[in-house]
């Protein structure tokens, strides 16, 4: 049997705890000559199954916050081109297709695509926009700003656009997507009070109904029934946190100036 040549493509993921995504990752990246694997502590299977893969060197790193991690596995990356995948992703055929030429080009130094979301299988039902984003890019052309959450790539070079797709394939039981969601927001504020925002009590009680409306009607997931009920006040939920967590940040820091003061 002849062995399947591979992609000379260094793909680098961040994990913890991501034992029932891990496999279907990396079997879907089993032809790619280089995969990074940097955990932050899992105390599931999730280090045992990514070392069974030949292609797949696993390193440990304390927790930076996701821009410094996702910066650390970056630099462990060997190949000029470089994608970065997140654990519960994976590739779709015509983004295979596209890469494997669009790396032997000179032009771009970066490939904007699609992502789309999966929920146990089935794509919610909405009007919102297809999401775009750069994960394959050149290493010597891209960098990470410094940010808590939502973290992503900037670009020194001309980029290509492709409807080439990567999959997220979201299985969360609801309890999970909360609490992922009260990490997330926490972080969000942390981001905004380190550059000076602030927030007040009209905000804090107006931002959950408003962003409720906004994604429940004019973004269309009423067309996805409880789901898209339950998808809607997550969104208002995130944003609530959000500002709250801003309000109180803020107000922590106004008592301990005013108690160094005195």
């Amino acid at each position: 049997m002849t062995k399947q040549k591979q992609i000379p493509v260094s793909v680098y993921v961040i994990t913890k705890n991501e034992e029932e995504n891990i496999v279907s990752l990396l079997n879907n990246l089993k032809n790619f000559a280089e995969v990074i694997i940097v955990d932050s502590g899992s105390t599931d299977r999730t280090l045992a199954l990514a070392a069974s893969y030949s292609n797949t060197k696993v390193s440990f790193n304390e927790w930076l916050g996701f821009s410094e991690q996702k910066a650390h596995a970056l630099s462990l990356c060997r190949f000029p081109w470089v994608l970065n995948l997140d654990a519960d992703e994976t590739l779709s055929d015509t983004f295979i297709n596209e890469l494997d030429s669009f790396i032997k080009q000179e032009h771009f130094v970066a490939l904007r695509c699609n992502r789309i979301l999966l929920r146990w299988g089935r794509q919610p039902r909405c009007f919102g926009k297809t999401e775009k984003l750069i994960r394959l890019f050149k290493k010597d052309s891209g960098h990470y700003e410094s940010r808590q959450v939502h973290e992503s790539i900037s670009i020194s070079g001309p980029v290509k656009e492709t409807e080439a797709e990567i999959l997220h394939h979201e299985n969360l039981s609801y309890s999970q997507r909360i609490e992922k969601t009260v990490f997330y927001a926490k972080l969000k504020a942390q981001d905004k009070f380190n550059k000076g925002d602030r927030t007040n009590i009209l905000v804090v009680l107006l931002i959950f109904p408003l962003t409720f409306i906004r994604t429940y009607l004019f973004k269309g997931h009423f067309l996805d029934g409880f789901g898209g009920v339950l998808t809607s006040v997550n969104v208002g939920f995130y944003n609530y946190m959000k500002y709250a967590n801003l309000w109180d940040m803020n107000k922590r820091a106004q008592r301990k100036s005013n108690f160094e003061k005195s």
